[in-house]
């Protein structure tokens, strides 16, 4: 049975699958979390990034994230690609070891 979050995802998202909604709602749960606990956007987008969360992806969880912001998908586009997770020459975009 998918989580409550999988559940709003597949009502919003058409051609979304089951399966695709319950892995993303399992990451937008799992970074509500790290946001409760008190770490910033900029290390849920490197928690993304580590994970492999590719930045499509990244987007959709962050526009959840987010809230009812009135331009929500601009506004998490922004937070995803400026993240310096996401910026080329960042230190934090290097593949950790």
């Amino acid at each position: 049975m998918p989580s409550p979050t999988a559940q709003e995802l597949l009502a919003s998202i058409s051609g979304l699958s089951p399966e695709s909604a319950q892995q993303a709602a399992d990451r937008i749960d799992e970074c509500r979390t790290l946001l409760a606990a008190g770490v910033g956007m900029d290390a849920v987008q490197q928690h993304l990034k580590d994970e492999g969360i590719s930045v499509m992806t990244a987007v959709l969880i962050t526009t959840r994230l987010i809230g009812d912001h009135p331009s929500r998908l601009l506004a998490a586009r922004l937070i995803v690609e400026c993240s310096p997770a996401r910026t080329p020459d960042s230190a934090l975009s290097r593949p950790r070891r």
